[in-house]
């Protein structure tokens, strides 16, 4: 394979507008692998996730137009595209690497690339990689530059994918994916760009493609497993802020415990919200953690993150502090929004309901500012230590309140 390292990936494919395949798909793919790739489109096609109605290739004068403006790529990933214009993308960059993933038909039954325009352009790609009833068609069989996927019929129990003389098998999903075979070719070839071996390159491809599809529905959508990247910047965000609560938690912890939550955009539940497990506790008078954030455990600031979130779905962070009156007095100084909460004010079915005041306490202070206010707080009640609230966009923004409150700023 040729030195790649200081050029780009290209796909040129077709564009679905429903996103589960295409060039679309494409570039999401290449990015879950970290990759910046360009595109140009071959093709436009009227499809959503259950069938095709129509494709219209575009000129080669056109994509060349759109292809010359761009820096020359290491790797190309074509898709749904007129066969010879393999032979057109190769005269322009005889050194890159091809990947083609062809598309003689959609499951729908719309035919896209003639199978014998195919045959007589085969040679001007590096790798082929196509499913077992295409590669039935065109009469391949897997080589060290064929790769040949299997398992689409409904009964299939495996989905086998051979390269050469290996045969990689992995468990198959039930449902219907729309998109797979352009997730696949384009990790494929995100994976050579990487520099993985072309057999590296279907393992590891395979492996990702699975846990997409463990997050899917209906369509190959990488963006799912992207998810799992923001719950690891909620729980780094709320690490970063460990050292200034150890710094000021002797002033602002409360004989209950103090804890900070993050809620994730789409969580629902107090286990997809990041929060610091068994509260943060004074001990000899010196703030002590049980561990790092974690999305275990419960904890009413958690609560209280979904609840805010319900109402203002940018405020995603909450934390408990010690009442004192200075506290509130500072919050008012510094321009902060305040709510003071009457816990005599809850009706019957709020008191007598575990979790209740605090849902009622946000529902109260929304309808007064028409936004989550930066403070609520109470002065106590029976049974109920008196509280502050500081609600946030992110804990960043909490702490730099919470510091305002405790007069540090």
């Amino acid at each position: 394979m040729s030195d790649t390292s200081e050029k780009r990936v290209m796909v040129i494919s077709g564009f679905d507008p429903s996103a589960g395949a295409g060039i679309l798909q494409d570039i999401k793919s290449f990015a879950l692998l970290g990759i910046s790739a360009m595109g140009v489109v071959s093709a436009y096609t009227i499809q959503n996730t259950h069938k095709v109605f129509l494709a219209r290739f575009r000129k080669w004068e056109e994509i060349d137009q759109e292809l010359s403006v761009l820096p020359e790529p290491g790797i190309i990933k074509v898709g749904l595209i007129s066969p010879e214009m393999l032979r057109l993308i190769r005269e322009k960059y005889p050194s890159a690497v091809i990947v083609w993933n062809i598309v003689l038909r959609s499951s729908s039954g719309y035919d896209f690339e003639p199978p014998e325009i195919v045959k007589e352009n085969l040679t001007y790609a590096d790798f082929v990689i196509l499913n077992n009833e295409e590669a039935g068609i065109l009469g391949l069989e897997p080589s060290d530059r064929v790769v040949v996927t299997g398992g689409h019929g409904k009964e299939a129990e495996k989905v086998i994918v051979k390269f050469g003389r290996l045969a990689f098998e992995t468990t198959r999903l039930p449902g219907r994916y729309h998109g797979t075979g352009c997730a696949f070719s384009s990790l494929f070839a995100g994976h050579l760009y990487l520099g993985y071996s072309p057999e590296e390159a279907v393992k590891a491809s395979i492996e990702i493609l699975q846990k997409v599809l463990e997050k899917s529905n209906q369509q190959v959508q990488p963006e799912m497993l992207a998810r799992d990247w923001m719950k690891f910047d909620v729980l780094d965000s709320l690490n970063s802020v460990k050292k200034e609560l150890l710094t000021v938690g002797e002033k602002t912890i409360p004989e209950v415990g103090q804890n900070v939550s993050y809620a994730l955009p789409w969580s629902k539940d107090e286990f997809e919200v990041a929060k610091f497990p068994g509260r943060i506790r004074l001990k000899e008078g010196k703030p002590v953690f049980v561990s790092d954030a974690s999305f275990a455990d419960y904890s009413h600031t958690a609560r209280m993150a979904l609840v805010a979130k319900s109402f203002s779905p940018h405020i995603r962070c909450v934390t408990n502090v010690r009442y004192c009156a200075e506290y509130i007095d500072n919050a008012i100084k510094s321009g902060l929004t305040v709510f003071k909460y009457d816990r005599n004010s809850e009706p019957e079915d709020v008191k007598s309901v575990d979790g209740k005041s605090m849902e009622w306490m946000i529902q109260q202070a929304y309808k007064t500012f028409g936004k989550i206010p930066d403070i609520i707080y109470d002065e106590g009640f029976w049974g109920k230590e008196a509280m502050i609230r500081i609600f946030g966009r992110n804990p960043k923004e909490v702490i730099e309140k919470m510091k305002k409150i405790i007069g540090i700023l």
